[in-house]
């Protein structure tokens, strides 16, 4: 019986095979020893017994949970079974009780590979057979062994799982490869799954560390670890991919690695392991923007497209051969998390295609241009820092491209300020550039929207604006508030803001800080002042402080 690809790292082998020598295994519905009921064993002897330690072998070199004498050629009633808590042998057994309950799941078979069958079986049975010394034993099977126990006496009586299904599913090509998985964080998920959807082997995961988290520093796994151990894998989390981690990843035989997002350079002698090679899913289109923040420098250079490719993995950061790659628009308003989200899921899809080309011996490999090529380091803490002295374009890229994680800052009653959700408003052709109102000379900042969400922001209590007559507002000038967005003056346009978060709360919306904060226009971002942190009104700093836990 073929194992769950998801859970065959958990098999506890109480007793390994001695060394002998894996069986080729006969496949296909059709083979002859496969349909005819196999004869008893007259002696327990040493051939017999050579033939349980080369099943064995067989059994476990091809991940499965069980073998039946007839699926290596043999037509003798001889069983070996491990589900996990140790291998099992079984001479002329019988089932001499059957449950009355039953259960029905899929089942794969060694002998019929790419097959899965939804077969009904008793939930539990008593197996009567001589061990390996020809002494009687009894064994009580109850869920997956019970299945199993019944699947390989099945195959004694020339029985296969298709002529008890009630439905069969064929697999695709890429469920017989053998998949080490290395990622880290959110973004990696989606691949998991795509994975795991498509019944690819994954025999193990490598990611990061637990680390710790939040305000109590509470170690966190990773989401990949979470999503690993709900679906049985072994998972590998080393601090360094040193030798022992290599051993390992030998231990698990992949035909190839894949990683997405893993966060570590791998060294060449990772890479060397897998038979077929390293894939990697990039969030980008390379070569533009190899290396660690892809996404946020895509919107930070206000490309009009981005997307995801899948490479193979040489020693180069992001030089390797172009597998797939997918385009998409990158909408102007878009925020780093949401491209992220939408780039997760498109890099799953992509990595899904890929692997069944590899399978199927098409994946191409096309070099990489470096006369084309752009860098994406990760982001230095200054450039978190709002310049309000650029252009309104400028700006409100920065602003979503740090949006949510770590969020852009900028400075507010002589405290830090995160904003978020930015749309940029060019000055109007007529006017010069949307400023503090008709008195300075300047065309009037329409919330994001346009002019109906003016008409609607005035009905709810908004846009408040500087009236008449004021001075030109300098950069960093909150020139409107509606109760969804705040407008902020630019060297050239406004940006609004959708989302604003002094130190120690959550982000607020500029109704909640005008209501909460008294923020009102007229007021400077960006220019440091004296004084306490901003409280909400009605309270103290002091209690403002205390509740936001410093």
């Amino acid at each position: 019986m073929a194992g769950n690809p998801r859970r065959q790292g958990r098999r506890d082998r109480k007793r390994e095979p001695r060394d002998a020598e894996p069986l080729p295994i006969v496949k296909g519905a059709d083979e002859p020893v496969l349909r005819t009921p196999a004869q008893p064993v007259a002696k327990v002897n040493r051939e017999v017994r050579q033939l349980l330690d080369r099943m064995a072998a067989t059994m476990y070199a091809a991940d499965g949970i069980g073998l039946a004498a007839p699926q290596v050629g043999v037509s003798k009633r001889i069983v070996v079974v491990d589900v996990g808590d140790g291998l099992i042998e079984l001479i002329n057994p019988e089932i001499v009780r059957r449950g009355e309950e039953t259960e029905t799941a899929y089942e794969g078979c060694l002998s019929l590979p790419r097959l899965l069958a939804e077969v009904e079986r008793p939930a539990t049975v008593q197996v009567t057979a001589l061990d390996r010394h020809g002494r009687r034993i009894w064994i009580e099977g109850e869920g997956l062994l019970a299945r199993c126990l019944q699947h390989e006496i099945d195959h004694l009586d020339g029985v296969l799982i298709t002529d008890r299904a009630r439905k069969v599913v064929e697999l695709p090509p890429e469920s017989d490869l053998r998949v080490v998985f290395m990622g880290t964080p959110s973004f990696a998920v989606p691949s998991l799954e795509e994975l795991l959807q498509r019944h690819v082997r994954v025999v193990g995961v490598v990611t990061q560390p637990d680390r710790p988290q939040g305000r109590g520093l509470a170690p966190a796994a990773p989401p990949v670890k979470a999503l690993a151990e709900e679906n049985g894998i072994p998972v590998l989390q080393p601090e360094r991919l040193d030798d022992a981690v290599v051993e390992q990843l030998r231990a698990w035989r992949p035909d190839l690695l894949v990683v997405v997002a893993y966060g570590k350079i791998l060294p060449p002698a990772v890479l060397a392991v897998p038979r077929l090679g390293a894939i990697n899913v990039h969030a980008s289109l390379l070569p533009r923007h190899r290396g660690a923040a892809p996404i946020q420098r895509a919107i930070l250079a206000g490309d009009r497209v981005t997307g995801v490719t899948t490479m193979w993995m040489d020693e180069g950061l992001d030089t390797g051969d172009v597998i797939l790659q997918k385009e998409i628009p990158l909408d102007e308003e878009i925020t780093a998390g949401q491209l992220h989200d939408r780039l997760a899921r498109l890099g799953a899809q992509l990595l899904g295609d890929t692997l069944r080309l590899v399978a199927e011996g098409k994946a191409p490999r096309r070099p990489q241009d470096p006369a084309q090529a752009t860098v994406a380091p990760k982001l230095a803490p200054e450039e978190e820092w709002v310049d309000w002295n650029r252009p309104a374009a400028e700006v409100a890229r920065q602003i979503r491209a740090l949006d949510p994680r770590p969020g852009a800052r900028t400075t507010w009653r002589g405290q830090v300020l995160k904003v978020y959700g930015a749309t940029a408003a060019p000055p109007r052709q007529a006017g010069g550039a949307a400023g503090a109102g008709e008195g300075a000379g300047v065309g009037e900042p329409e919330p994001p929207g346009g002019p109906g969400a003016a008409g609607e922001a005035a009905a709810s209590g908004g846009p408040v604006r500087p009236g008449a007559g004021s001075e030109p507002a300098p950069p960093g000038t909150i020139v409107a508030l509606t109760p969804d967005a705040a407008a902020v003056r630019c060297r050239e346009g406004v940006v609004w803001i959708r989302r604003l978060q002094p130190a120690g709360r959550r982000p607020l919306t500029p109704l909640e800080m005008l209501n909460g904060y008294r923020l009102a226009v007229g007021e400077r971002l960006g220019e440091p002042q004296a004084g306490p942190s901003p409280a909400p009104a009605g309270s103290s700093g002091e209690k403002a402080v205390e509740a936001g836990g410093r």
